[in-house]
């Protein structure tokens, strides 16, 4: 039996044997394809944060795995990046068993709150209160390809999307640019994601300076390592609506979508989604990833469904046990007919998670 073994520090200390295994573990594991999986992204929010750690595991002399993790008070932890993580896993190979209670403990993390999360990977699984479907656009086999594959399946909503650039495009002349490099394209995006985090009561991220930095450095980044990608369209010149991805070798991850309000009706935001999945087919992207939900258009443009799982694994302790009671009461007081007040203390609990994880710089 060989003897788990973790040492915690932080992605700037990583040395190069420890990246490049981390490299060879994401290129073999068809588990860790998406952006939020590599180097570059932890890089860039290590950058824009000073809290997040890694948990380098070893198995007697070997490196087993890695697990990147944001540390908060009271060893309270999550996914690196909080709310803005849209994807999180256990770097190792495809075979590799990792306890992850183990490696929590011996990084003294006494609760370790997860969303997003692979629910391929069995501790995320096993823990898992919920787990729902990342939807998947498969452009592997080029755009055309995809189209054929969804005209039938994704109805009057997937036909309309498809038309959405021809809609615009009546209006007047459009310009694509899949790679934006302008700074005022992210001013834009800022400034309408802000308005309409506002008007939805949701917190602005863009407020936050290392929400800003985060995007910012993964602009900056090289594509092989994952890095950030802004994608726009112009109307006779006005810019009409931006997308700001997370893209690695071969998958692109939707991330921030915004529009001119002027031009709604016009569904600018389908036009610049269509475009983008034809450039990104012939620039090598087999994959948009586009989260999990319920809505018709994510429904009709998606190929598949990943499981991305949520729930909590705790550590005997006070703070362990907390979080076990505030979950045992939520669920407890579920079929109990008292409407909101069922789902309150779990609700409290992840609310405070989520403020920690946003202003807990």
């Amino acid at each position: 039996m060989q003897m788990l073994s973790v040492d915690v520090t932080t992605p700037q200390e990583l040395s190069a044997t420890e990246r490049n295994a981390w490299r060879a573990m994401t290129a073999v594991n068809p588990l860790l394809k998406s952006p939020y999986q590599t180097l570059g992204y932890l890089d860039a929010i290590s950058a824009a944060r000073p809290d997040i750690r890694v948990a380098v595991i070893r198995k007697s002399a070997r490196i087993a795995g890695f697990f990147a993790f944001q540390k908060g008070p009271m060893g309270h932890a999550r996914a690196p990046g909080g709310v803005v993580n849209d994807c999180h896993g256990i770097i190792c190979a495809p075979d590799e068993d990792i306890a992850l209670t183990h490696v929590l403990a011996q990084a003294n993390i006494a609760v370790f709150d997860f969303r997003d999360s692979l629910a391929a990977q069995a501790p995320f699984r096993r823990h898992a209160d919920s787990v729902e479907g990342g939807w998947v656009i498969d452009v592997s086999e080029g755009f055309d390809a995809y189209v054929a594959s969804r005209k039938k399946l994704g109805g009057n909503t997937f036909r309309s999307a498809i038309g959405a650039p021809k809609k615009l495009a009546k209006e007047g002349a459009l310009t694509f640019r899949f790679d934006d490099r302008r700074p005022e394209t992210l001013e834009a995006l800022y400034a309408w994601k802000s308005a309409q985090y506002r008007e939805s009561g949701f917190p602005d991220l863009f407020a936050l300076k290392w929400v800003r930095d985060l995007l910012e450095q993964l602009w900056r980044q090289d594509r092989a390592e994952g890095a950030g990608l802004m994608s726009t369209l112009e109307l006779d010149g006005r810019l009409a609506a931006v997308h700001f991805g997370l893209i690695g070798p071969e998958v692109l991850h939707s991330w921030f979508p915004a529009y001119d309000p002027d031009f709604v009706k016009l569904t600018p935001g389908n036009a610049l989604l269509i475009e983008m999945l034809k450039a990104g087919a012939e620039a090598g992207v087999h994959e948009v990833h586009m989260g999990p939900g319920e809505g018709r258009q994510k429904q009709a443009m998606g190929s598949f469904q990943e499981g991305l799982a949520t729930g909590c694994i705790t550590q005997p302790g006070l703070v362990g046990w907390t979080r076990q009671m505030a979950g045992r009461i939520e669920k407890t007081a579920e079929p109990l007919p008292l409407g909101p007040l069922a789902r309150a203390p779990g609700k409290a609990f992840r609310k405070i998670d989520r403020i920690a994880a946003l202003y807990g710089v």
